[in-house]
């Protein structure tokens, strides 16, 4: 039988919440509210406004600046499983720059801005744990503006590749072409020569949308003057953690009365990827 999402044991696990008294954490969990959507389903708009912040619990949220003029987009970020997003602009109070949109079928939660900034206001470890979040996801963004600015795309790529959770030696290309070629600042047809120049050099083996690593330290050399982008206070870059297949969420959406077990399953490769510890489930 499936196992419940318990909301507060699983922001225990996360770094920015990891300080909070089990009392605190608890009252946050019951003031969440979850939002569950379908593949490309959007979660927000550009140009909406912010009221909290949202964490991903299940699936891969894309960030992305829409271009209605060409109907094209600027993929900015994707969000992970286990990580925070959103938490900028609400503090700012300012409309969405990016469109918030599920590459596949998504479970994330919401926390109203109110409940963050009491838990500000009374835990100067939290505020701290919020700055190093904002301040790491910064870094991050110039590390990602560097590399379209300054790198080839095989070097693009291959930074791309060696950052993806892998089974052994190989990686799978979890999004199609245009999406990871906009999020490098390729066109797709760059990207797949490539892909292609890389397999011809021994590098690489691409199989359908699976990728094995054949000769991982000479990819490395070719982008070890990369600048390593801060992944979390507690981060020290491990790889990516199971969480079982079997945990089950679900809720009316941002305004619903809280987490119903019975209609969502983690999807297949239900991963919480890099800031988050294992739930222990």
């Amino acid at each position: 039988m499936a196992k419940p999402l318990d909301v507060s044991e699983f922001l225990g696990h996360l770094p920015i919440f990891r300080t909070l008294d089990r009392v605190s954490r608890q009252e946050l969990a019951d003031a969440a509210r979850a939002k569950r959507l379908v593949k490309h389903e959007y979660l927000f708009r550009r140009g909406d406004l912010p009221t909290g912040m949202y964490i991903v619990v299940v699936g891969t949220m894309k960030l992305s600046i829409p271009d209605v003029r060409n109907n094209l987009e600027k993929v900015v970020e994707f969000i992970a499983p286990g990580e925070v997003f959103g938490e900028a602009l609400m503090f700012l109070a300012h409309p969405y720059p990016t469109d918030a949109q599920a590459l596949d079928d998504c479970l994330v939660i919401w926390i109203d801005r109110s409940d963050i900034d009491r838990l500000i206001d009374h835990d100067p470890l939290f505020a701290r744990r919020m700055l190093t979040s904002l301040s790491g996801r910064f870094e991050r963004l110039l590390h990602d503006i560097e590399t379209i600015s300054l790198h080839t795309a095989d070097e693009r790529l291959v930074d791309y590749l060696l950052r993806q959770p892998r089974e052994g030696d190989t990686t799978r290309l979890m999004f199609n072409k245009r999406v990871i070629a906009s999020k490098l600042g390729l066109k797709p047809e760059t990207l797949s020569r490539s892909l292609q120049h890389l397999s011809a050099e021994g590098l690489i083996s691409v199989n359908g949308a699976r990728v094995q690593i054949l000769d991982e330290e000479r990819l490395t050399r070719m982008v070890s003057d990369l600048s390593e982008p801060f992944d979390g206070p507690d981060s020290s870059r491990t790889p990516p953690i199971s969480v079982p297949k079997t945990t089950q969420a679900n809720s009316s959406g941002a305004g619903g009365n809280g987490f119903d077990p019975s209609a969502m399953a983690a999807q297949d490769d239900g991963r919480v990827v890099g800031k988050a510890a294992a739930l222990g489930w």
